[in-house]
């Protein structure tokens, strides 16, 4: 038995601390006590002054693409090896930034698969990881700047011969593009639709017909009002989304993955911001304005919000991943405790994974975080961690870094 003594345990449901020394047994939460009662051969972790809460989900990342690259397209020609060797890396910043799993939602030629199963074998570190393999795609420009990323389909049978190429290959969800990109070359308009809804009634179909989520990237309004109606679990980004598809989301209980910090981490980062093509730089700093305004008001209409950066865009670097938290409770409105929550219990219930993450209960993953102070008080709290745990093992603490 691990016993995980003296800190705050967080309570998702409740928004609220309690005292409690945590039993963990197998990797996953044994109970909760007032205070360990130690055996024999029993292993004690000093959790003193520490505030716990459940591992963050981060929905959206791209592991496979090095946020260090201010123009995306220079990326584009790298071989697999370097991919997989960065990916690797980036896996072991997000969980050492607290990020216990995490949704990557477009890889490159299948070697995140590989990560993924070097994590699970323990060869490396990084989060639970659950993976689209390549994103589904019309012909586009974007495929020049993200070559390895995207599997080009261009009619709801090819959509769905794409989608199953996914699956066979490991893919735990499926990612259909029903819009344009922002960081794509210059003659892409993240406003234009891109898949049609049929073809994105046939990506759910297969997600369906196989149990696996569906998430559709889609800023324009159309296309995200397209990719409601064909069925998805997730919209990505949102950026353009008026009232009544708000509505409609909320009826649904469509998620919003909103990845607002994309933006403010590339305004942090300096280089990133003077080398970055021009027509990049510009989409995002014109349309911010309009992406927070659609998610403040998903956030007042009900629509159901999980967590999500875009880590791997240009200056959104991975182990940054709490930036998210801190800027939907400045953002976009949410309070500490809702934040929080979109951190935690919603991408666990996206992920159809709500069993085992998202909270800390008896029975569920010993995937845990703490922080010196209670980040209900000052949420940038979550940025600044004193311990990463997942499924039992540390990873990181105060006095010590693995």
């Amino acid at each position: 038995m691990i016993w995980l003594t003296g800190g705050q345990v967080y309570d998702v449901e409740n928004g609220s601390f309690r005292r409690a020394d945590v039993a963990i047994k197998d990797q996953r939460i044994d109970a909760f006590v007032p205070e360990a009662k130690l055996a024999e051969g029993d292993e004690v972790i000093d959790a003193t002054g520490l505030y716990l809460l459940p591992g963050l989900i981060d929905c959206h990342v791209h592991i496979v693409m090095p946020a260090e690259e201010p123009d995306p397209a220079k990326a584009a020609g790298r071989s697999d090896a370097a991919v997989a060797l960065y990916a690797a890396k980036a896996a072991e910043r997000t969980l050492l930034g607290g990020v216990t799993a995490a949704r990557d939602c477009g890889g490159w030629n299948y070697v995140e698969m590989a990560v993924r199963d070097a994590i699970e074998q323990g060869l490396v570190i990084g989060p639970r990881l659950f993976l689209a393999g390549r994103l589904l795609s019309i012909t586009t420009g974007g495929v020049d700047y993200y070559p390895g990323m995207y599997e080009v389909a261009n009619s709801p049978d090819e959509v769905r011969r794409a989608a199953r190429k996914q699956l066979a290959n490991g893919a735990d969800f499926i990612k259909v593009m029903a819009t344009g990109a922002m960081l794509s070359p210059e003659n892409e308009d993240s406003r234009a639709i891109q898949f049609t809804l049929e073809e994105l009634k046939a990506a759910v179909e297969i997600g369906r017909d196989n149990f696996k989520p569906v998430a559709a990237h889609a800023h324009a309004c159309r296309g995200i009002a397209n990719a409601v109606e064909a069925g998805v679990d997730s919209i990505e980004h949102g950026t353009f989304a008026d009232e009544a598809v708000l509505r409609r989301m909320a009826e649904k209980g469509v998620f919003v993955v909103p990845t607002c910090c994309a933006f403010y981490s590339m305004m942090r980062d300096n280089r990133v911001m003077s080398d970055m093509p021009n027509h990049l730089r510009d989409r995002l700093i014109e349309n911010n304005d309009t992406h927070i305004a659609a998610m403040r008001r998903a956030h007042e209409l009900g629509v159901p919000i999980a967590m999500g950066t875009d880590a791997g865009t240009p200056g959104n670097h991975h182990g940054g991943n709490a930036d998210e938290v801190v800027v939907m409770v400045k953002e976009v409105g949410l309070s500490p405790e809702e934040s929080l929550y979109a951190a935690t219990m919603n991408p666990a219930r996206l992920l159809r994974q709500e069993k085992n993450l998202g909270s800390l209960e008896p029975g569920k993953f010993a995937d845990i975080i703490g922080c010196r102070a209670n980040p209900l008080d000052d949420i940038t709290e979550v940025t600044r961690l004193a311990l990463v745990m997942k499924g039992g093992t540390v990873y990181k603490s105060d006095s010590r870094q693995i």
